[in-house]
C-alpha cells in the first residue's frame, strides 16, 4: 500500500467514525460538526475525492433526514 492508499484508508475510517459518533449524539447541538470537519479536511487534503466527498456529505444529510422524520413519526403518535 503506497502513502495515497494509506492516507485514504486512514480519512475513510477517521470520517466512519467521525460519523457513528455523530450518530449517537443525534439530537445534541452541532452532533454533525466532527463528521463535517473531518470530510471537509480530508477532501481539502485530497486524501478523498470529490464523489466521496458529495457521498459523505450525502450520507450526513440522509441520517439527519431519517432522524428528524423518525421525531415526526413519533410526535404524530
Amino acid at each position: 500500500m503506497n502513502v495515497q492508499q494509506r492516507d485514504h484508508q486512514t480519512a475513510c475510517t477517521w470520517i466512519e467514525g467521525e460519523i457513528e459518533n455523530m450518530i449517537r449524539d443525534l439530537g445534541k447541538p452541532n452532533a454533525s460538526a466532527a463528521a463535517t470537519s473531518a470530510i471537509t479536511l480530508a477532501y481539502l487534503l485530497r486524501a478523498i475525492d470529490t464523489n466521496e466527498h458529495r457521498h459523505y456529505r450525502a450520507r450526513i444529510d440522509q441520517i439527519y433526514a431519517s432522524y428528524n422524520d423518525s421525531i415526526t413519526q413519533g410526535a404524530a403518535a
